[in-house]
């Protein structure tokens, strides 16, 4: 039941994560009008939003483990104050640098709140209710996301870039206020915070993201591209074996023996590669292939954000009805239908057809994208012991994060290999192969979970029997 205090406890949490994840987005319409006021270089604009993913995804793994030491309830407000701090920071700057440093800042308490909001509702709530509570708490992860590129195109139609900014701090202020008194207080396992751990795992993480940032600027062959993320990989290679060597380790390693969690941390990455590269080109697209503004293709993205923000909910309670097998896998279909449809459309059509006839797509994919956030969230959480929960909520957000950041690399170099790019239709024409690799990454998350999920649902079966037996 959605008693007052639960109602409280999520306004509180989706009011702080939505501030955080809109702030993933937002900045990029505004870039031309930064860039005027600060006389700032393309590096300079790169690193306004590279310093937010770069904080947020690294500290993903870290805050959430120390929300289970020290207590959630502390470590998420700790974020509402960082994030309130740094937007207030960066709507007061004045150079570039400062700009990138409050950026960072914010991505600091974003780390913070977006893994500890979902852990304390996963705990706040009874089994029976989670998936729902979960729905609403990925509709708006998921609206906060996707709209961003239409709060800032709407705010700099009659006011300063800053105001993308300030906006977050009465919000923030309001989220500390009432979260002081409404949230309640609750840990998990308490762990030994190794230093060495939590610096391995930071610096291979951001080594690896580091250079997908980089790798469509400088390029695949760039040794500072390829040796940040051989790097990475090495340094998250040393942080295993240091960990393997630990009685009680950061990550539970063998909570990836269980076919489910594992199956759905690769579906998660693998989803949001697929779907953020697409979405990414497909906002240029409608920009510079279609002659819309940052405003105008914002508002036309609302039919792909709205049904995300309207399925998400919806989602959670067909996830208590169906299980999470089905719904993430109707949800996989849709967004994979809704990429094709873009592809045949654009192969037929090239740039010369009304938004008409791309909305049924954008309605697809962003219905697909509502009905798979929820079981995401839900089967992660549900398959570990409730202690552990901000461990895997962590991991699945860092995975997650991850992915949508290697997708996006993958889908611009595919974007950018050929032919220089001169005209709308070219701009059509290189996009096509991207999609396709797009639709690929869904398809293979659906692969994932169809196949995976059968071996696990009979492995889970025959132990079931063999238990009966002994029993009897």
């Amino acid at each position: 039941m959605f008693t007052p205090l639960r109602v409280k406890l999520l306004v509180v949490t989706c009011a702080a994560l939505f501030m955080a994840m809109l702030d993933n987005l937002v900045l990029g319409v505004a870039l031309p009008s930064i860039q005027k006021s600060f006389h700032a270089g393309l590096s300079d604009l790169e690193w306004f939003t590279n310093a937010y993913t770069l904080a947020f995804a690294v500290l993903l793994i870290p805050f959430s483990m120390l929300g289970e030491r020290i207590g959630r309830k502390k470590i998420f407000l700790a974020g509402v104050v960082l994030f309130t701090l740094g937007s207030a920071f960066s709507g007061m700057s004045h150079h570039s640098l400062q700009l990138i440093f409050s950026r960072a800042l914010q991505g600091v308490g974003g780390a913070a709140i977006v893994p500890l909001s979902l852990t304390l509702v996963n705990t706040a709530f009874p089994e029976k209710m989670r998936a729902a509570a979960m729905g609403i708490w990925s509709g708006i992860s998921g609206l906060g996301l996707s709209v961003g590129p239409l709060v800032g195109g709407l705010i700099l139609e009659g006011a300063p870039w800053q105001l993308i900014f300030w906006v977050n701090v009465p919000v923030g202020i309001l989220a500390l206020i009432f979260g002081l008194s409404w949230l309640p207080e609750s840990k998990g396992e308490a762990k030994p915070m190794n230093p060495l751990s939590i610096i391995l795992l930071g610096a291979g993480m951001f080594g690896i993201i580091f250079g997908l940032q980089r790798s469509n600027t400088d390029g695949w062959s760039s040794p500072n591209v390829m040796g940040s993320i051989f790097g990475g990989f090495i340094v998250l290679f040393l942080y295993y074996m240091w960990e393997r060597t630990r009685k009680r380790q950061l990550i539970q390693f063998h909570f990836f023996k269980n076919g489910r969690y594992s199956t759905l941390i690769i579906a998660g990455f693998l989803m949001n590669a697929g779907i953020f590269g697409s979405i990414f080109l497909l906002t240029l697209f409608l920009q510079m292939a279609q002659g819309y503004t940052a405003l105008e293709a914002g508002v036309r993205e609302m039919a792909w954000t709205g049904c995300t923000m309207v399925a998400a909910p919806i989602a959670g309670l067909l996830v208590a009805r169906f299980g999470t097998k089905t719904i993430l896998s109707i949800g996989l279909l849709f967004q994979a239908i809704g990429l094709m449809g873009f592809v045949v459309l654009i192969s037929r059509l090239g740039t010369d057809f009304s938004f008409g006839y791309l909305a049924p797509f954008m309605v697809a994919a962003g219905t697909g994208m509502g009905l798979s956030f929820t079981p995401l969230a839900h089967g992660i959480l549900s398959a570990v012991p409730e202690d552990a929960s901000g461990e895997a909520s962590g991991i699945s957000n860092a995975t997650r994060e991850l992915g949508g950041v290697f997708g996006i690399a993958i889908c611009t170099l595919i974007f950018e290999s050929g032919k220089k790019i001169t005209s709308p239709e070219a701009f059509s024409n290189h996009m096509l192969p991207s999609l396709l690799a797009g639709a690929g990454f869904i398809a293979l998350a659906l692969g994932f979970v169809m196949v995976l999920f059968r071996s696990t649902l009979k492995k889970q079966k025959l132990a079931e029997a063999k238990k009966f037996v002994k029993g009897v």
